[in-house]
């Protein structure tokens, strides 16, 4: 009998979990180029593929062979056209170091050349034609873009039969999704991220004003435009993109109240702040051995992937290298990606073109990590309870490391203008000092205290638009509202308007009135 009904029990399994689970074809438009932006994403995807989701990415950045499941197209041109350049490195050409000491003003207009672009290399690029070529009646569940850069390549929903589009960004700022989700603007409170804005003065608080305003109009008008102009031929007959934006389901956002500025959003934005972190691997033998024996504690230094170390240049190298020779009582990691160095490497640095940094950082003997404050290598740092010696370079970098020195848990150095008895100092301060390293475990235990891991909210999420694709209870009525119309602005003007109107007529009223009064009583003074 127990075996008749184990049969029974594995014939109902077998038949039931058909219906309960079903994978499904999900396509990705991963235009913003950045090797960050991928690295991000790609943990998404992965999971996703994991669960039996087929996924198609179009991406500049990719990864062959990482799952069966995982397909991408290439964006080839993107960085091409981005650099004016066709060698490998790509970011050879860029002067990071230039972009971060620019007026707020001249840095945006960085950020928009870089978005107008990234449109032009998309549309040139390999994978677009190939997504293209498509049948329109191929079935996909589900669409997923990257919208930091704009809704590039957004007209595949069209294509595709209109199926439920999530918009996703390895970025923290509510206010990028300010214009997709109907939330407001917060320029009072919260700086434009990506200037290094200080709100500390009345002018630093209308500049930021005037920042955020520029953006939204930037994006709405000429981003906008831009895109619609260079797909027009492929897409014809297609909608604004702008419109086919404002049919997104939910939001995913890098972001954590832990770690990030405090600003409001919509119901339908849900914050992954860390998705990116992974479980530890385990280290290579070599980089294990390395961090065991190294007793006075090991530093990590790295500057992330977009700033390349051979664009220090020889003498911020040499400073940097002279910093570590003096401290040989600690053992120092460097990802660095040149084959040759100005100087001789000491014997406590260890050179590689490529680190597992979340390995690294959750090592016990890792005491310090040199960074230059990116995002994804601010929040590994507080996961795993490091202290930050921040040395940030442009965008983002600035706030990241600004909060981070808030909380007690980093200090900030100075990369264009390094020194190696101030770099050296600051280094001995953090190492000697065990607020920093106290300060840290305390925010990583506030970080880590979620009822599942960002990646797993973000599959749920996920799965869950997949479930209820024609959802719209999250989307807000604002959508349909003008930037002036969601701030009351015109409200204000209006209200301000007969406020001035009134006070005018009634200091007309009061000067008729005065000045009869100083009629009559010279009339009577001519009388007597």
């Amino acid at each position: 009998m127990e075996i008749k009904s184990n049969i029974k029990m594995k014939f109902i399994i077998f038949c039931v979990l058909p219906c309960l689970v079903s994978a499904a074809n999900i396509l990705v438009l991963e235009t913003t180029a950045s090797p960050s932006h991928h690295i991000w994403m790609k943990t998404l995807l992965l999971a996703l593929a994991e669960k039996n989701h087929n996924i198609t990415s179009i991406s500049a950045d990719f990864d062959v062979g990482q799952s069966p499941n995982l397909h991408y197209l290439h964006l080839d041109k993107v960085y091409e056209v981005l650099y004016d350049e066709t060698s490998e490195d790509h970011s050879q050409n860029l002067d990071f170091f230039a972009m971060g000491e620019m007026n707020p003003y001249l840095a945006y207009y960085n950020f928009v050349s870089y978005m107008a672009q990234n449109v032009i290399g998309c549309v040139k690029s390999t994978g677009y034609q190939q997504l293209l070529n498509y049948p329109d009646d191929f079935k996909f569940d589900l669409i997923i873009y990257d919208f930091i850069a704009g809704p590039v390549l957004l007209n595949f929903v069209e294509k595709f039969g209109n199926p439920p589009i999530i918009a996703a960004t390895a970025f923290f700022s509510s206010n990028y999704a300010s214009k997709i989700t109907g939330g407001i603007l917060t320029p009072a409170f919260v700086p434009y991220p990506l200037v290094n804005m200080d709100l500390s003065s009345f002018w630093g608080r209308t500049n930021n004003f005037l920042i955020f305003l520029l953006d939204y109009l930037v994006r709405e008008y000429y981003i906008g435009y831009k895109i619609n102009y260079h797909v027009k031929n492929d897409f014809a007959t297609g909608k604004d993109v702008r419109d086919i934006e404002k049919q997104i389901k939910l939001v995913f956002l890098n972001k954590h109240p832990a770690l990030d500025m405090i600003e409001p959003l919509m119901p339908n934005t849900i914050q992954l702040g860390g998705l990116q972190i992974q479980r530890n691997k385990g280290l290579p033998k070599d980089l294990q051995e390395i961090l065991d024996n190294a007793k006075n504690g090991a530093i990590l230094f790295s500057l992330g992937t977009n700033v390349k170390s051979e664009m220090l240049g020889d003498d911020r190298i040499t400073e940097i290298l002279e910093t570590f020779r003096s401290l040989p009582q600690y053992t120092f990691i460097w990802k660095f990606e040149a084959d040759s160095l100005p100087v001789e490497v000491p014997s406590n640095v260890i050179i590689r073109k490529f680190v597992p940094q979340s390995d690294l950082l959750e090592h016990p003997n890792l005491k310090l990590f040199i960074s230059h404050c990116g995002l994804l290598s601010t929040q590994e740092a507080v996961w795993f309870g490091v202290p930050i010696l921040g040395l940030p370079v442009f965008a983002d970098q600035f706030y990241n490391l600004e909060l981070s020195v808030r909380n007690g848990v980093a200090e900030k150095g100075n990369l264009g203008n390094i020194n190696r008895n101030s770099f050296k100092q600051l280094i001995e301060k953090m190492i000697n000092d065990p607020k920093y390293r106290n300060n840290a475990k305390t925010r990583s235990n506030v970080f880590r205290d979620q009822k599942e891991t960002p990646l797993e909210r973000g599959v749920w999420w996920t799965e869950y638009v997949l479930r209820h694709p024609n959802m719209t209870f999250m989307s807000s009525p604002s959508l349909n509202l003008g930037l002036t119309q969601r701030h009351s602005w015109d409200v204000v003007a209006f209200i301000t308007s007969i406020f001035i109107f009134s006070v005018y007529v009634i200091l007309k009223i009061c000067c008729l009135s005065f000045r009869t009064c100083l009629r009559k009583r010279s009339q009577k003074s001519k009388t007597e």
